[in-house]
């Protein structure tokens, strides 16, 4: 289970030490949140705590109890009208959309043919 020390409340943003992802307060009302990884979903502060609760679980490479860490996990998902299936589906394509590079401009390969690198013919 998470420690729930690990989530860093502040007056605009919810962060956690185990993972990118964070919460944050629009400005539509005090009490109105938005996840990173859930960004179609308006939440309450209570919401957003479980959102992030959820995301560190799934976020833990060795809970000390993998099933209790399951359990808690399914739990939360329920509590956001989610399925465990719909949340991890939801953080593994945040995750790709982080670890996606652009390329940088110019960077095709321009190297010659074989032969022709230095000018002339291959004999």
């Amino acid at each position: 289970m998470p420690d729930p020390m690990a989530l860093e409340f502040m007056p605009w943003t919810i962060r956690s030490d185990k993972s990118p992802e964070i919460a944050f307060r629009t400005t539509l009302s005090m009490d109105s949140w938005m996840l990173t990884w859930l960004p179609d979903r308006m939440l309450t502060l209570e919401q957003a705590a479980i959102g992030m609760g959820l995301d560190e679980v799934l976020s833990d490479p060795a809970p000390a109890d993998a099933e209790d860490a399951l359990e808690v996990a399914e739990m939360r998902a329920a509590q956001l009208g989610l399925t465990l299936r719909e949340v991890v589906v939801l953080l593994w394509v945040r995750s790709a959309e982080r670890d996606r590079k652009p390329e940088p401009a110019g960077n095709a390969c321009t190297a010659a043919p074989l032969g022709r690198r230095h000018g002339g013919a291959r004999r």
